[in-house]
């Protein structure tokens, strides 16, 4: 742990809700963990009254939740590299292979329509420019072309849908959907809409802040855990 950092991470994130998680990509170890707002763990040393813990419970602010280990969210466009590498891998795409983005994308029989979050398109673009530029076309095309197997398949080794903590028991899995999952879980077969969802880290898709960071981590480092 780096106090500095620490110190640093409490100061930008003041008194609003979130996590930072810092993490040194050749060992592992972790710099930064921050959950905000939180407590002052003395209290609890001698054994803290009934109503100070009660406020501490009751707390719209939920102080008690640690967000960097336990707080599970979409994580959108921070999984982009980890799917344009399973792209890669999987030779669903290449580094010269391109789509012309006009600012939507729909699949064959199907109305809806899936945009890109800059409305006018981003023109004619590869995987180096949509990572990039964060391309919702490129990766809604990509992901269509991985399908649920292959995307889940690569982003699992990357650790999400797994604590992959060796000691940190607290921390939470969060949710890497596969047609099985949900199959089970919600009694509906897979749909390409619901791989497109996921390419762009949205949809049933959950990850905590120590998971991103850890995926993160591996990807500077090469892909070595």
């Amino acid at each position: 742990m780096d106090a500095q950092l620490q110190n640093r991470a409490v100061e930008l994130l003041g008194k609003n809700r979130g996590a930072i998680v810092a993490i040194e990509p050749v060992t592992g170890g972790i710099l930064a963990l921050v959950s905000t707002p939180s407590f002052d763990p003395n209290a609890f040393v001698t054994g803290i009254d009934y109503k100070s813990y009660g406020a501490l419970r009751d707390s719209l602010d939920l102080p008690l939740f640690n967000r960097a280990l336990k707080g599970q969210y979409p994580p959108g466009s921070t999984i982009k590299p980890m799917i344009g590498l399973g792209g890669l891998d999987s030779r669903s795409t290449t580094r010269s292979s391109s789509i012309w983005d006009e600012g939507k994308y729909q699949l064959k029989n199907d109305e809806r329509i899936y945009r890109d979050w800059k409305r006018e398109g981003h023109g004619r673009i590869d995987l180096k420019s949509a990572i990039a530029q964060s391309c919702d076309i490129y990766f809604y095309d990509l992901a269509f072309k991985m399908g649920v197997d292959q995307m889940s398949k690569y982003l699992g080794y990357f650790g999400f849908g797994r604590n992959a903590t060796i000691d940190i028991a607290e921390a939470r899995s969060g949710i890497l959907p596969t047609r099985e999952w949900k199959k089970a879980l919600k009694g509906r077969s897979w749909y390409p809409g619901d791989s497109l969802n996921l390419g762009i880290g949205q949809g049933f898709m959950l990850a905590t802040p120590l998971q991103l960071a850890t995926a993160t981590a591996m990807l500077a480092n090469r892909g070595k855990w």
